[in-house]
């Protein structure tokens, strides 16, 4: 076998990343029109009609919630770029000589692996930094238009940190807002002297009378030295927290909203506080969620390279076919594996890596089959 230097190895990377950049751009592009005319556009396009926004509205929308929508157009991206670039070196016999001169297809793989690596990283900042601020902006929009219009808000799966003199006061946590009302609820409240939980309350509803909130149907844990006491009621006040149906609507965010770092204080003050599990299992699903989809991109690389350089497999539709494909099967799994761990019917960790468990699993096989 012949030795190869660095430099003649730094050919072979620069070779197989100047065919991979274009047609993942071109992927990328493809799969957020598509994305924006199958999913985007007839919501924003019903909202526009129903409060009679303007042009501008309609753009900040659109705009604002293209980044959740990139973070899995990426993963999509990578795979069809693979797949061309990879079909089209194989296509033109440069894979059968780089692989007679002894590159394997290991490291005919590697630049496209590092590619790989730095996108996921960015994906994971996109998604970490980006995509919960623009998600909260686009429903804050949303929202301050409906109130306008209509003068009700509704907001659904609603979590807020409610903060005075610049301590956590409250964290609030419901299934839903419609209107005044909100629907299983819970209402933590912290000590302002020693910021540990002061009382913990689940209720069935709440109603905003105005200037404050009843609660109505649930329990009160209280924190106190000798343990916790737990009180039934039917009708309950907290005077200081005064924060309108409007002001929640527009503060609170959906754990989709929120960053790693937030999700996992979220968690941590719901497990100490007894929350119930379901509750708990919904936000542990999205915080892994949030680690795996990002890295995506490392996985389909190891699928798309082994099926890039089979027969008859070189074309640009073969490849945008074949990708999507791969991708529905992913997100089938995807959809099945969230069901599953808020369900609890597998731990949240598991279910998040699940989907790029199947496919590091096939492309491990398909890698040691066309590297024979």
């Amino acid at each position: 076998m012949l030795c190869y230097n660095r430099a003649v190895l730094k050919r072979v990377d620069r070779l197989v990343l100047i065919e991979l950049i274009p047609p993942f751009l071109f992927a990328a592009f493809a799969f957020l029109v598509l994305i924006v005319g199958a999913a985007l556009l007839k919501p924003l396009l019903d909202f526009l009609i129903k409060y009679g926004v303007g042009a501008n509205i309609f753009l900040q929308l659109l705009v604002l919630s293209l980044p959740q929508w990139v973070v899995y157009t990426f993963p999509m991206a990578m795979l069809s770029g693979t797949l061309l670039a990879v079909g089209r070196l194989s296509g033109d016999s440069e894979i059968t000589a780089l692989r007679s001169a002894g590159v394997s297809l290991y490291r005919i793989t590697l630049p496209i692996l590092f590619f790989a690596l730095v996108l996921s990283l960015i994906t994971f900042i996109l998604n970490e930094q980006i995509a919960p601020y623009a998600n909260y902006r686009f429903d804050a929009i949303k929202q301050r238009i409906i109130k306008e219009k209509t003068g009700q808000v509704s907001q659904s799966k609603v979590s807020l940190n409610f903060y005075r003199q610049g301590y956590l006061s409250y964290m609030l946590i419901a299934d839903k807002l419609e209107e005044a009302n909100l629907t299983d609820l819970n209402l933590l409240s912290f000590d302002p002297r020693t910021h540990e939980y002061a009382w913990h309350m689940q209720a069935q509803s709440a109603r905003w009378n105005g200037s404050r909130w009843s609660f109505y149907n649930g329990k009160v844990h209280n924190f106190l030295e000798e343990g916790v006491v737990t009180t039934k009621f039917d009708q309950w006040e907290v005077p200081d927290f005064d924060l309108s149906p409007a002001d929640i609507a527009l503060k609170s965010k959906d754990p989709a909203e929120l960053s790693v770092f937030d999700l996992r204080k979220i968690i941590s003050y719901q497990k100490e506080s007894g929350m119930d599990a379901r509750t708990i299992r919904r936000f542990q699903v999205e915080y892994f969620f949030k680690f795996s989809i990002p890295f995506s991109p490392l996985f389909f690389v190891l699928i798309g390279v082994p099926l890039a350089i089979m027969p008859l497999r070189s074309s640009t539709s073969m490849g945008m076919g074949l990708s999507l494909l791969i991708v529905l099967l992913y997100f089938l799994l995807y959809t099945l594996s969230m069901q599953m761990g808020r369900g609890g019917m597998i731990q949240p960790a598991v279910a998040a890596w699940i989907p790029n468990g199947a496919v590091f699993l096939a492309g491990v096989i398909l890698m040691r089959l066309r590297n024979r």
